[in-house]
């Protein structure tokens, strides 16, 4: 494939959607304010301009295609995750070397073949890899003692599963009645579900469930446009579990994944401000979307069970 024609794909595979050329933003000058920290318009436009640059056909491709603010709305989005990343990597004391970000530049084949159709450019790829890096660590350190307990559900359509989510999101008892009314009616359900990271390393890696507090209630799709919705409110979420004999042995890019789905925590708790010229903040896939109604799923704040 064409260098251009993996760039487009990445652009439109990415999942990254952020709307980068919209009308005026709520906080003037500022992309997005994740918790007490600006992310100006300026450094998404000078990003912007960089890749632009770098690929000097690719800006009438996009345009062609109608895609010219899907880049925008992608670099957008990655500075608020490495945003976010920065913020739990203080958290949780995790650092990387200058050597490590340098070596794995190197295992790419260098800042220019690491960047050949992609997103990312020679002037940032350090910052990208450190963020890469970071993510990784996070998940490395949570991955083999995670456990949480949860209610779930099915739904079939994205309307049934926001009613659901609403409703369990009021407490114990209406997860228990949205459960115990899904069971009677034949659909899958159940409470207190019991399942460690380490027994489904592909559903920690690619799903929320893992990265959210209790109290709070996840519907999403596991596979996207499957029409089959999962519902689940967390009831108890451990990071204390003993390892298994058997764990630590997930690859990089399990971790990985793990690492940026709990970054949903960190989301949760400081906050993302997204300005309306890019769209709307993605609280389940942790990323932006041109509406409300474009976004991957719901993730509502309820009420923890007692004691």
């Amino acid at each position: 494939m064409p260098r251009h024609g993996r760039l487009l794909a990445s652009i439109a595979a990415a999942g990254l959607l952020l709307a980068g050329c919209g009308s005026g933003p709520s906080q003037v000058g500022a992309a997005a304010i994740v918790g007490e920290t600006r992310i100006p318009v300026s450094e998404v436009q000078s990003w912007f301009g960089e890749v632009l640059a770098k690929e000097p056909d690719l800006k009438p491709q996009l345009q062609q295609q109608g895609n010219l603010d899907e880049l925008g709305r992608q670099l957008a989005a990655q500075l608020v995750r490495q945003e976010l990343v920065d913020q739990a990597a203080r958290d949780e004391r995790l650092t990387v070397t200058d050597q490590q970000i340098t070596d794995r530049i190197n295992r790419m084949g260098g800042p220019q073949a690491a960047t050949e159709g992609k997103i990312y450019t020679p002037q940032n790829l350090r910052d990208v890899v450190r963020t890469q890096l970071l993510t990784t660590e996070l998940g490395r350190k949570y991955f083999d003692r995670l456990e949480i307990t949860f209610d779930y559900t099915q739904a079939t359509t994205r309307g049934e599963a926001e009613e659901k989510a609403r409703r369990m999101a009021q407490g114990p008892a209406g997860a228990a009645a949205v459960v115990n009314e899904a069971a009677r009616a034949g659909v899958p359900a159940a409470l207190d579900q019991k399942l460690r990271a380490t027994d489904s390393p592909q559903l920690a890696a690619s799903t929320p469930l893992f990265g959210a507090q209790p109290g709070t209630v996840l519907a999403f799709e596991p596979e996207q446009n499957s029409g089959q919705w999962l519902i689940a409110r967390i009831k108890e979420r451990r990071t204390d579990v003993p390892p298994m004999p058997a764990a630590g042995g997930a690859d990089e890019e399990t971790l990985q994944g793990v690492g940026a789905y709990l970054l949903g925590i960190t989301a949760d708790r400081v906050g993302v401000r997204l300005s309306p010229r890019y769209g709307t903040w993605d609280p389940v896939g942790l990323t932006a979307v041109p509406s409300e109604g474009e976004t991957t799923g719901f993730r509502l704040t309820g009420r923890p069970a007692a004691g």
